[in-house]
Order: C-alpha cells, then sequence, then structure tokens
C-alpha cells in the first residue's frame, strides 16, 4: 500500500514517525493543526507535513493511515511508528475554565455532581394504573451505566393523588348535589386567589440523597422521569429535565497565580448546594383549551439540591498490559521467594537431621557403655559376694 503525494509514491510500511503540532503560523493560517508524517525505507528519511482547519480532521487522518499501514501484507511485524504530539494548548496551565468546558469523553474523568431529593409537590391528579412510583435521572438518556444514571427506592403515590375513573367513583361524582358542587368550585377559586394557580394537593418525598452522577462538560442537560412500576413493564407518568451550570460547580484545583484570569471569585453561597425547583410534565396530552394551549400538564414541582466540584486532573493509569506484566513480575518474585524459603528450610532440616542422627548415635554409644558399666560392676559385686 502507498501513499500517493505530488505524483510521488509513498509506501505506508515505511512509516516510523507521526508528529502532532500546532502553528499558527504555518503554511496557511487556516490550516493551524499540523501533521509531520517520516518515511525511512532504507535509503534515507523523508518527511511530509499536512495541514487541517479541525484537530478532529487530523486525527482522523493520521488514524486511517496507521490503520491503512497494518493492512499492507509486506510490513514487518516488529516494525513500531512514534507519535508525538506537541500542540501548545497541552503546554499552557490548567485552568477552571478549560476543564468545565472540555469535552470529558471517559465516564470516570467527568465532572462530579452530588444531588439531593427534597421533596415533589403535586399540583394535579395523576394517571396511573400502580400506586409505586419512582425517581429517574439520566445523564445520557438511555444510558443506565455507573455515574450516568440515578433512580430512587419504591415510593407510594399518595391516594389524594391518583385519578380514579372507576364505577363507583362516577356514581358519587352523579349523585352529587348543585350546592356541594357549588360550594367546592367557590373553595377551589379562594384557593387559587390566594395561592395562585399551582395549588399542591399533596407532596412526595423520596429517599434520594447525596446522589453523584459525572457529566461530560457545563452546560449539561439532565433529564429525568416519574416513572409507575406496574405487574408488567413501568410507565412514565412524568417528564423533567434541568441544566447544570458553570455556577454550580465549586473550584477545588490548587491555588492559582495572580496572573490568571478565569479563576472565579470566591463567594461564600457557592459553597453551600444550590436549591432547583424542576417543573414536571404531564407524559400523557391534554386537550389544548384546557391547558391554554400547552399539549403537556404541569404536574409538579420537583425540588433539589445541587452542588458539583473540579478537582485536578489525575493522571491516566498504566496501561493493562503493563500492569499485568508487573503483577507477573511480582509473582514470579513472589513464587522465586517462596521457592528459595522451602529449599532453605530443606537444608535446615537435613542439618538438624543430620545433628540428631549424630547427637542420638553418641547417646547411644554413651548408653551403651555406661550399661557395660553396670553389667561389669553386678559381676564384681556377684563374684565378691561368692568370696
Amino acid at each position: 500500500l502507498n501513499l500517493e503525494y505530488d505524483g510521488e509514491f509513498f509506501p505506508l510500511r515505511s512509516i516510523n514517525r507521526m508528529e502532532m503540532f500546532k502553528d499558527d503560523g504555518a503554511f496557511d493560517v487556516s490550516t493551524p493543526f499540523c501533521l509531520d508524517v517520516t518515511f525511512d525505507d532504507g535509503g534515507g528519511e523523508f518527511s511530509l507535513n499536512f495541514g487541517f482547519e479541525q484537530e478532529r480532521h487530523r486525527l482522523n487522518f493520521a488514524l486511517t493511515l496507521r490503520i491503512l499501514r497494518t493492512r499492507d501484507p509486506t510490513l514487518d511485524p516488529s516494525s513500531t511508528v512514534t507519535v508525538l504530539a506537541k500542540d501548545d494548548d497541552e503546554e499552557e496551565d490548567i485552568t477552571f475554565g478549560r476543564l468545565v468546558h472540555a469535552q470529558h469523553y471517559n465516564v470516570d474523568m467527568g465532572i462530579p455532581i452530588v444531588f439531593s431529593v427534597s421533596d415533589l409537590k403535586i399540583y394535579h391528579k395523576l394517571q396511573s394504573t400502580s400506586r409505586h412510583t419512582y425517581l429517574e435521572f439520566f445523564v445520557r438518556y438511555p444510558r443506565q451505566d455507573r455515574f450516568l444514571y440515578a433512580k430512587s427506592p419504591t415510593t407510594h403515590l399518595p391516594q389524594q393523588a391518583l385519578q380514579s375513573e372507576d364505577a363507583a367513583s362516577k356514581k358519587k361524582k352523579e349523585k352529587k348535589e348543585d350546592v356541594d358542587e357549588e360550594a367546592e368550585r367557590k373553595k377551589e377559586e379562594m384557593k387559587r386567589q390566594v395561592l395562585g394557580d399551582e395549588v399542591p394537593i399533596c407532596a412526595m418525598r423520596f429517599e434520594l440523597k447525596n446522589v453523584k452522577l459525572k457529566v461530560p462538560k457545563v452546560p449539561h442537560q439532565i433529564f429525568g422521569r416519574l416513572m409507575a412500576k406496574d405487574d408488567y413493564f413501568p410507565t412514565a407518568i412524568g417528564t423533567f429535565d434541568f441544566q447544570v451550570l458553570r455556577s454550580h460547580l465549586q473550584n477545588r484545583l490548587p491555588q492559582q497565580g495572580k496572573d490568571s484570569k478565569n479563576a472565579p471569585k470566591k463567594d461564600a453561597a457557592a459553597d453551600l448546594p444550590a436549591t432547583l425547583r424542576i417543573p414536571m410534565y404531564s407524559s400523557w396530552k391534554v386537550p389544548p383549551e384546557e391547558n391554554k394551549g400547552d399539549p403537556y400538564l404541569k404536574i409538579g414541582t420537583l425540588t433539589i439540591r445541587l452542588m458539583g466540584y473540579v478537582n485536578a486532573p489525575v493522571q491516566h493509569a498504566a496501561p493493562r498490559s503493563q500492569r499485568d506484566g508487573e503483577e507477573e513480575g511480582s509473582e514470579e518474585g513472589s513464587d522465586g521467594g517462596e521457592a528459595s524459603g522451602r529449599k532453605d528450610s530443606k537444608k535446615k532440616e537435613e542439618e538438624e537431621e543430620e545433628e540428631g542422627s549424630e547427637g542420638e548415635g553418641s547417646e547411644s554409644a554413651s548408653g551403651s557403655a555406661s550399661g557395660s558399666g553396670s553389667a561389669s560392676g553386678s559381676q564384681a559385686a556377684s563374684s565378691a559376694a561368692s568370696k
């Protein structure tokens, strides 16, 4: 496989070096992202310089060259390519503004936010086939991965907030007298005059405290919904969404110099969680004339307390292959240590056995000598007695 440039052919298998750098004074100001590719076919090195308008275009071109190079059937498997990145942006100091506005593709490197649900005030009766409800929060809908999804325990829906249209309730409504209906209507009008249009029927509390999610950048929109746990499959009752802004984040970076212009001003209120009142809308549509032209009804307000923070970025962990090699090396070292320990213990046991055998031999010799001495003593005593 060859790369054709200006009528010349460059074999991809001879690529041995790629250098990516940013040069505002390049051949063309509109292409500041540069890629320098070095070829070495044995007769000397030759370099080609490419310019790109966007960084991702340069990255895609470099990856394409690397992939096509590996497809060359004449490629030496032992040959390697050195890749260097020398962009000016990487050499600049890390600031709070760059961290919060940069896209974090790795979930573990995202911006942490912590929130707690205070309550859910319901304004209208809900259409649900089950009283078992729970809340869901999505950083990237519909993914339910770690740090991208949160779910509350099941909470019972209050009976006064449940819209029931069974036969018994219909009969009760039909049997109501006109006087009672007029009195209830006046009472509702008085409530709305005092409290406004949003009169809560009840308040629900969910056991969802100090939940940690990670957002890729700010501002970022988080979606959520109120679900009913049915016998067959969950059903959405209401939906909501809110924005995570830069003002919700705390700067926990190391103290920066005086020349830093992007450092946010210190504020005592920034250390406290922000209280968000999020409107929740129905998952079913209502006639436009009943809701001032809006097809979805505002059924409640969800109150949460939210705060986030930004720490200094940590270095990436060592590659898995390197860690596996280190673990194997440590295991081999431990096995070698155990083997040498076993050899030493065997040597000690053999020495102890030899010493023990020598001691037993000397003890038996002395015992036999004392035995013979006692025997001769008894013979002498018997001969003296006979005399």
